[in-house]
């Protein structure tokens, strides 16, 4: 089923002129009208139901994703980890209400990193799936014009791949340590102006929050508080 009501379909024309994309990234319904527009970058999608063929065909519709983050971002009493923490952290509470909820995935876009369908979360994506999702990010970039980024993951391969393909475009640094891991922060000079990323623990792992939170409001600017 197609909740094409639920985001924005105006970059559409665009994005599917991309010969790479198989599934079109979530657009907000505020996202092109917010000063500085915002992509949460994730990872992977999974095929729970390898037998099943009309799952594997529901999973290579092109408005999968998207369909996906309906079911799982958009219906708000959903318990999916990788949307409800990222909203706790950029809220900064453990109980963001559902208004702030809609209003900050109106206003942003969401894309998936590694385009091949994993069989599971216990499989990893190769260094040239991580390698293939730069280049496609960048020619999503093209057309959606992202100002700044959040990037769930902070594996080895997947910020290798990304110095790899953006090169001299990128810089980049680590940054004082969360728990265990150094967040990452990256600059990119695309399409004459540049773009922002932060790196973050995956918010469907063990996850503050609280900690992530903060870095990620002192790192970028919260557009989704704009009246």
């Amino acid at each position: 089923m197609v909740y094409a009501n639920e985001w924005d379909s105006r970059f559409d024309q665009g994005l599917c002129g991309i010969s790479e994309i198989n599934r079109l990234p979530w657009i907000g319904l505020h996202y092109s009208g917010t000063l500085c527009k915002t992509l949460v970058l994730g990872e992977s999608v999974y095929n729970w139901k390898p037998s099943d063929t009309n799952n594997l065909e529901k999973i290579s519709s092109l408005h999968n994703l998207r369909e996906l983050h309906v079911n799982h971002a958009i219906k708000l009493k959903k318990g999916s980890r990788f949307v409800r923490n990222i909203e706790r952290a950029i809220y900064e509470k453990k109980k963001p209400s559902d208004d702030e909820k809609r209003v900050f995935w109106n206003k942003v876009a969401y894309h998936n990193l590694v385009a091949r369908v994993l069989k599971s979360s216990k499989h990893r994506p190769s260094y040239g799936d991580y390698l293939n999702g730069w280049v496609l990010f960048d020619k999503v970039s093209d057309v959606i014009s992202p100002d700044q980024v959040i990037v769930y993951g902070l594996e080895t391969k997947k910020v290798k791949a990304f110095r790899e393909h953006f090169g001299e475009r990128v810089s980049i640094e680590r940054v004082g340590k969360i728990g265990k891991y150094n967040p990452i922060i990256a600059q990119i000079r695309h399409a004459e102006k540049d773009m922002k990323l932060v790196f973050i623990r995956h918010p469907s792992s063990f996850f503050s929050w609280r900690k992530w939170g903060a870095f990620i409001n002192s790192e970028l600017r919260s557009t989704w508080l704009d009246v």
